[in-house]
């Protein structure tokens, strides 16, 4: 069973700023994907953000190392793992929730830094992230990539086991994935 985390586990003032921003972020584990969630994915078997992250770092990890030797590894896992912190406060923001990208932007910038403060301070967290926002460095596009590839990853788990409405995702993964790297593994789904 997972735990809901509240506001009363993360809201000591008294913590250190780490252990504060990693109680926060933990809140990832038990936020589930809502696209899924929309589509009938229960809980029980949903995947979380935290689920979401980890695959991210994964794949970045190994299809980074094997086929994207121009790539800053490093810069890459690090954007991987930062990419989706400012969900544990706002949550998962879905293209159908009504809200602007400016909005989102918005609203995941000031959670990102309440979630880091006094961690990073010296911004190089929220750097990374805005550059992954931004979508211009070689890293930032590989890392966006790689997380619709996860999506279509995740879909194609979902397709094997019946649940229907999936192909609208993998098709949202064949139209973001551009790198002919990448276009080779999705094939697959």
């Amino acid at each position: 069973m997972k735990v809901k985390y509240t506001e009363k586990d993360t809201k000591r003032s008294s913590f250190d700023p780490i252990v504060k921003s990693l109680l926060e972020i933990g809140k990832l584990k038990s936020c589930f994907r809502q696209g899924w969630l929309k589509r009938g994915i229960t809980e029980d078997i949903g995947e979380s953000i935290a689920d979401h992250c980890f695959f991210v770092v994964l794949s970045a990890m190994f299809i980074a190392e094997r086929d994207f030797p121009e790539l800053d590894r490093m810069k890459v896992l690090r954007m991987a793992i930062v990419h989706e912190l400012a969900e544990a406060t706002v949550g998962d923001i879905t293209p159908v929730d009504g809200i602007s990208e400016d909005e989102k932007y918005a609203m995941e910038r000031k959670a990102f830094i309440e979630i880091l403060d006094g961690v990073d301070v010296n911004n190089e967290y929220l750097q990374l992230w805005e550059e992954f926002e931004a979508n211009e460095t070689k890293e930032a596009k590989f890392v966006k990539q790689i997380d619709k590839f996860e999506m279509g990853l995740q879909a194609y788990k979902y397709k094997m086991h019946d649940f229907p409405g999936m192909e609208e995702f993998l098709d949202s993964t064949r139209r973001v994935v551009q790198d002919d790297r990448l276009k080779r593994m999705i094939k697959e789904f």
